[in-house]
């Protein structure tokens, strides 16, 4: 997802400058450019939180304009205000186009398992896989079908390809499993019995 925001350079100051800008209705953040010292800049909080939502579940990437001068960039990592959840601060990565990039690429589960409908669970054990590529090849995120998993199954890292993208996790890294809870198993093994028992005393 492509988002273009306005933001304006700002000179380092003291905590209090920070908080000021935090009620002037700004959020501080930092541009980080590979090799180079980052860049201060300020992200109008209204504008930022409203194309956040839309982003949310996919990768966004940011054209950040000050003036004439535009640079892409991606959220590398943002601080959040424990009691309000409000975004306090954030950092930006500039991606360059023949330069690799590592990031967290969502994963989009699709479908329901039939099974679930028999007292199955899909267990999510991942919501994002660390990968490794180039700028142009940065996918929104990565879309995993599991309407066919059966009860047992799972899906592993190693299950997973995506072109011109290599992951940075164990190929062994389980995904999504498809499983009946315990307390699911020991009804039926209840059950089980129960129907032993009637039979044997007949």
């Amino acid at each position: 997802m492509i988002l273009n925001l306005d933001v304006e350079k700002r000179t380092l100051g003291k905590k209090s400058d920070l908080n000021k800008l935090r009620r002037d209705g700004f959020i501080p953040a930092v541009v980080y450019s590979s090799g180079e010292k980052g860049t201060p800049i300020t992200v109008p909080t209204i504008e930022f939180n409203k194309l956040y939502k839309k982003s949310i579940g996919e990768i966004a990437i940011f054209y950040l304009k000050d003036g004439n001068d535009e640079v892409r960039a991606i959220i590398k990592e943002k601080q959040i205000h424990p009691v309000t959840r409000k975004i306090t601060h954030i950092d930006f990565l500039e991606l360059h186009p023949g330069k690799e990039i590592s990031l967290d690429i969502p994963i989009n589960f699709i479908g329901t398992p039939a099974a679930v409908k028999e007292g199955a669970v899909v267990d999510i054990a991942r919501r994002t896989l660390n990968a490794a590529c180039l700028p142009k090849y940065i996918p929104e995120d990565i879309s995993l079908d599991i309407t066919n998993m059966e009860v047992g199954e799972t899906i592993f890292c190693k299950d997973i390809t995506l072109e011109n993208i290599r992951f940075n996790e164990h190929e062994d890294l389980a995904i999504v499993t498809v499983s009946i809870p315990r307390s699911a198993e020991g009804t039926a093994e209840e059950a089980g019995d129960a129907h032993t028992e009637e039979s044997a005393a007949e």
